[in-house]
């Protein structure tokens, strides 16, 4: 199994393009002696302003956001602890996984930035 990611354009406020990494679980088969790749489950998105944000909090939380959502589709998977480890390790390469207090930005909203 291995992790895909696609950047996808989203048409936002005044007319301004953003964008969403949308991260997916594969396997690879093989027919008719080509390899070929299969979606097993689609495992989470996030806009990109939430990794290249500088309010630290804001970006923490809407990080957690996203890895609460993939720790849940990948427990319903049901994969090898070794495989599991694999598969984060390649999201956080591009989605950091935030600190346990995460969620406490949605309850102070006070903004900090990094500089």
């Amino acid at each position: 199994m291995n992790v895909k990611y696609e950047r996808n354009s989203v048409q936002g406020s005044l007319k301004r393009r953003r964008y969403t990494l949308s991260f997916f679980l594969v396997e690879n088969y093989q027919t008719q002696g080509r390899i070929k790749e299969r979606c097993i489950g689609h495992l989470g998105d996030i806009e990109e302003r939430f990794l290249n944000s500088n309010m630290r909090d804001m970006k923490a939380f809407h990080q957690g956001l996203f890895w609460a959502k993939v720790d849940k589709k990948l427990e319903g998977l049901g994969l090898k602890a070794e495989n599991r480890h694999r598969i984060e390790a390649k999201i956080s390469k591009l989605v950091p996984k935030p600190n346990g207090d995460w969620a406490i930005w949605a309850v102070t909203c006070v903004p900090r930035h990094d500089v």
